[in-house]
């Protein structure tokens, strides 16, 4: 709204001018205003009106400048087409501003049709908002779509090499982290689907195409499959995450085709694991079913939950271990830790190594077939062509041990002492209350704690009776496993040969050829081989 202290009217005649009663206004102001929109007066006249005649209408030029008549609508586009602005020229004479529909009119002629605001338009010609530009029709701004977007579910920082130290940025060259381990129904991959654009419209009324979202398919390898809503990628088996032509694949195997070595690092693995070269010192393999080694097993460690094949042998130095939950097969063991929960079999040799099995260990391939040194101990039996050597080494033999029998058992002795201990003490604190009982003495208290104690007492008197059986079983397998323990040597058993069987200890101390150990009635015996 216009707020000058003075208005100026434009007639066929001339200008006419008043000035607003009760108000600060100067001369020189009045005088500016109108020399700027080309009109010259005299500068006494303006004086008077200002000092003796406000509020009347006064002439005070003859002449009508042409753009005093009229407001100057200007109309501007934005280059996207979302907006169109209005910037007002006022016209000299207040009583000439243009209606909203003048202003309307005038966005057409420019081919502005869509988002119109009529408020706006009403609100710029009531309050006569003249020199700026105004927004007085908008679009709508097209919504562009969003891809579907593909997320690892698993962590591939771990292929990376780790870094020990940070402050020397040394990097441990075995954790090369070449193995990704997944399980049955994990989740590899996830799937945000895509999101539908939305088509925009300018001012003209024309519309404005949105991007289109794509769509991406998951990386469906072998042995994977999509969940039902689409969205998860997961696998059908344990195994080994394998990324190969952008497709996830889990692999049962996981197969170097050569050493393992600094190239390929450490390998911990939850399915089966076959090495196609040799496994060089320093370096550990864990598998969680079998490991097969073509080449040789140098100062390293394996530990496999399945059997282990080495088709190379053992050459280790006095350092590699090897445990599996199974067989262990070998071509030869020197120097070597070597625990087995099934059998030990050799082709070869066993030299100055501790070999443990929980059955048997065989060492009948070769044409020595040798055991030497070290020491070898099996739950039921260890046959070999040549047991010691003609120097007299010694060689440690021991059959009838299962470790596992033996810890079991010892854990089941301790419980039945602690379970014993506790019953002991519960009888005589029962006693003592029975007696105060008997005494007319027991409170409410006791009483609650004789029925707890009593309660106590059925439950250790059922668990030490089912100890007890367990203890029984356990005693007849091992009984059973010192019956049938034997040593056979198909060639020749050399002095220096120190035989254990049920804590009954043999030592050779003469050549013995083509020979069988056994226990009987608390001995160790010994006949032809058999």
């Amino acid at each position: 709204m216009d707020s000058r202290p003075f208005s100026v009217y434009v007639r066929e005649d001339g200008v006419y001018l008043e000035v607003k009663p009760d108000v600060e206004v100067g001369k020189i102001e009045i005088i500016g205003y109108l020399k700027r929109q080309g009109i010259d007066v005299e500068e006494g006249l303006v004086e008077e009106l200002i000092d003796q005649r406000r509020g009347e209408i006064v002439k005070v030029s003859d002449q009508v400048p042409p753009s005093a008549k009229e407001a100057i609508i200007e109309v501007e586009i934005s280059e996207d087409g979302l907006t169109a602005s209005i910037h007002i020229i006022p016209p000299l004479d207040e009583r000439n501003w243009p209606s909203p529909q003048d202003l309307e009119a005038e966005l057409k002629k420019r081919g502005v049709v869509f988002g119109i605001k009529e408020d706006v338009l009403e609100r710029i010609c009531s309050e006569k908002l003249g020199h700026q530009w105004i927004v007085v029709a908008e679009g709508i701004k097209p919504v562009n779509g969003e891809d579907a977007v593909i997320a690892l579910k698993v962590d591939v920082e771990r292929l990376k090499p780790k870094i020990e130290d940070p402050n020397v940025a040394r990097v441990d060259l075995r954790e090369l982290g070449a193995v990704i381990n997944v399980l049955k129904g994990q989740a590899l991959a996830e799937k945000t689907p895509p999101k539908e654009g939305r088509d925009g419209i300018n001012v003209f009324g024309k519309p404005i195409k949105a991007k289109q979202a794509r769509d991406k398919s998951l990386p469906k390898g072998s042995n994977t499959e999509i969940s039902e809503d689409g969205l998860k990628l997961i696998a059908t088996i344990d195994g080994n995450l394998v990324l190969k032509d952008g497709k996830l694949h889990v692999m049962p195997v996981y197969e170097v085709d050569g050493d393992v070595d600094y190239g390929v690092g450490n390998i911990n693995f939850i399915g089966s694991v076959v090495i196609k070269g040799s496994i060089r010192d320093g370096f550990s393999v864990v598998a969680g079913s079998d490991i097969q080694v073509g080449g040789v097993v140098e100062a390293a460690t394996l530990r496999a939950g399945g059997k282990v094949m080495i088709r190379g042998g053992i050459r280790g130095m006095g350092k590699a271990s090897i445990e599996a939950e199974s067989d262990i097969m070998a071509l030869f063991i020197d120097q070597a830790y070597v625990k087995s929960n099934g059998n030990v079999i050799v082709e070869r040799s066993i030299m100055h190594s501790t070999v443990m099995a929980t059955e048997k260990i065989t060492v009948m391939g070769g044409r020595k077939g040798i055991i030497v040194g070290g020491s070898s101990s099996a739950g039921f039996e260890i046959s070999c062509v040549t047991l010691g050597n003609e120097i007299g080494t010694r060689t440690e033999i021991q059959v009838g041990v299962v470790p596992s029998l033996q810890q079991e058992l010892k854990s089941i002795l301790e419980k039945l002492e602690d379970f014993r201990e506790k019953l002991n003490s519960i009888e005589n604190n029962l006693n003592y209350i029975r007696k105060l009982e008997a005494q007319g003495k027991i409170d409410q208290p006791k009483k609650a704690l004789m029925l707890q104690l009593s309660k106590m007492k059925l439950q250790l008197q059922y668990n030490l009776e089912f100890y007890e059986a367990q203890r029984q079983k356990l005693e007849q397998e091992v009984a059973k496993i010192n019956e049938a323990c034997r040593v056979k040597v198909k060639g020749v058993c050399y002095p220096g040969v120190i035989i254990n069987m049920r804590g009954v200890i043999y030592m050779v101390k003469e050549k013995m050829e083509y020979v069988t150990f056994y226990y009987d009635k608390g001995e160790i015996k010994f006949s032809p081989y058999f």
